[in-house]
């Protein structure tokens, strides 16, 4: 399918954050342009490396939080911490918590008490990016020329 006939589609459909898309071609391009999406990115090393060294509000750093958790008892907890450090500490890796089993892990190591629900909280956040739908849809900046000939197919 063509990116024109994707966008006569959207349009029909409607936007999935401002609902139906205006008769105005000029306005509808705004609708479609305008930033009020999300969608969840890869977080490289550097910013994982980042993020451990810090911590939230009345906590512990991250990174010695995820070492003392080597030492649990638990063997799955152990395994998830030292998993969490190759992750941090390795250059050209990252978590994707688009990828259910990362979010597992995550939740994994919040529920062992190993990270804080603040904690995944902020790495999620710094997973997020605020998109158009016009990116999410992969049609670039669409114009109000461009929504008149998708409107006339």
């Amino acid at each position: 399918m063509g990116k024109l006939q994707q966008l006569a589609q959207e349009l029909d459909a409607g936007h999935p954050v401002t609902g139906e898309y205006s008769s105005n071609a000029q306005v509808a391009a705004d609708q479609i342009n305008a930033t009020n999406r999300t969608k969840t990115e890869r977080i490289g090393s550097a910013e994982l490396l980042a993020w451990s060294a810090k911590s939230s509000t009345s906590d512990r750093p991250r990174i010695i939080k995820i070492q003392e958790g080597k030492s649990n008892a638990n063997e799955t907890c152990v395994a998830l911490c030292f998993a969490a450090e190759q992750m941090i500490v390795r250059d050209n890796t990252g978590l994707d918590l688009s990828l259910s089993d990362r979010v597992q892990m995550l939740d994994s190591l919040v529920s062992f008490g190993i990270l804080s629900a603040a904690d995944k909280t902020d790495l999620e956040q710094l997973s997020q990016t605020s998109i158009s739908r016009s990116d999410e849809l992969n049609l670039g900046v669409v114009k109000a020329g461009t929504i008149e000939q998708a409107r006339n197919l």
